[in-house]
């Protein structure tokens, strides 16, 4: 019996993450091979676990670790259970195949995700004739308005593992499978699952005109359901603007960094450099000419994140600083989600997270990442 506990203790779990907010091609029928499988070695349970998923592009697409991750959450959701899936854009198939799968088994299958970025899409053409588009059945597919970009998954059960929810900067693309990205997993708390519950039903209820939510406590953690929040308000600047520079540290990595928002926030992380902060950006893909023309003309440090491989897709920020007389210890804490530094992400259903970074060692593990994107492009 010892055996067995210390076996299950010491299983570990794939770590992979994959995203993109750019439409990709059409998604192909891909089988899914036996590495997926939802099983531990032997016979031993199924047990999802809590903490940072992080990793890069894969090629083949469908041998990305956390697709095969995905797939093997659902495929052992057992009979009774629900499935709940937020997302952008969907067009990886394997998944809407394992989905097919586990709602012909008796779970309950329920998919909300973006009309404009997925319609018109094999996977979600998969779900819609097995599912079918009644919100009010045990399963079902709505393709929404309004621009949804916010990307979760929540279980109430798989395996033997009990409220399970994933939640980060992924989309269901192959064009995810291609890019670097970063996941947070809840295990085995329910008041966490209810609340990505609650914003799932807002969501399926009220979309295109949906409200926000939040900002709400996660345990340690905070998360922010926009929209609703204009520059002012940005829960973002807020916090950034609230670190003391001497002594701070802040990491960025960020796909998306352009308009008014990114301007500003630029400006704010190049100040809070000249003040003394050490302040350091990863540029993605969309990054916008007068952000890039500011990080660059200050003391910040500024790498690419359009390597050869592929592009990091994450929505990250690392701040850690000595506090303030108002804190009992140092600081640590991680930004992550799907919010992009754009205002366009002010204006839609998006996702912002606040890790406690002292929680499993996650700013640590964050920060080793960065630098190993760096070391990449040296």
């Amino acid at each position: 019996m010892v055996a067995v506990v210390v076996a299950l203790v010491m299983a570990v779990l794939a770590m992979a993450i994959a995203g993109g907010d750019d439409r990709d091609r059409d998604g192909r029928r891909v089988p899914v091979d036996g590495r997926a499988a939802g099983k531990d070695s032997g016979d031993k349970p199924y047990r999802a676990r809590t903490g940072v998923l992080l990793a890069g592009p894969a090629s083949p697409e469908e041998d990305n670790a956390t697709f095969r991750k995905l797939v093997s959450l659902v495929r052992e959701t057992p009979e009774g259970e629900r499935i709940r899936i937020v997302g952008n854009s969907f067009s990886f198939v394997p998944v809407a195949e394992e989905l097919v799968a586990a709602h012909r088994r008796g779970v309950d299958v329920q998919v909300v995700v973006d009309r404009s970025e997925s319609g018109d899409w094999v996977a979600p053409a998969l779900l819609r004739d097995e599912l079918g588009t009644d919100v009010g059945a045990r399963s079902s597919l709505r393709l929404a308005a309004g621009d949804l970009h916010q990307k979760t998954w929540s279980f109430t059960r798989t395996g033997s593992t009990r409220d399970v929810v994933l939640v980060g900067s992924m989309n269901l693309t192959y064009q995810s499978a291609r890019q670097y990205n970063d996941v947070v997993v809840y295990v085995g708390d329910r008041d966490v699952r209810r609340i990505f519950d609650r914003r799932f039903l807002q969501l399926r209820r009220e979309l295109p005109g949906v409200g926000p939510a939040g900002p709400v406590e996660l345990g340690a953690d905070r998360a922010w359901f926009f929209p609703g929040y204009d520059q002012v308000s940005d829960p973002v600047r807020q916090q950034l603007a609230a670190v003391p520079p001497e002594g701070a540290r802040i990491r960025v990595v960020m796909y998306a960094w352009l308009d008014a928002r990114g301007l500003g926030l630029a400006q704010l992380l190049a100040a809070k450099d000249a003040a003394g902060a050490d302040v350091e950006v990863v540029l993605g893909k969309s990054t916008g000419p007068q952000v890039r023309e500011v990080l660059e003309a200050s003391g910040v440090e500024v790498h690419p994140g359009v390597l050869d491989d592929g592009d990091v897709h994450h929505k990250l920020t690392l701040v850690s600083h000595p506090g303030d007389s108002s804190d009992t210890g140092p600081v640590r804490f991680v930004l992550t989600g799907s919010d992009n530094y754009t205002t366009k992400s002010l204006d839609r259903p998006e996702l912002l997270m606040r890790l406690d970074g002292s929680v499993d060692r996650r700013h640590e593990r964050y920060d080793r990442w960065i630098d190993q994107l760096i070391a990449r492009d040296d």
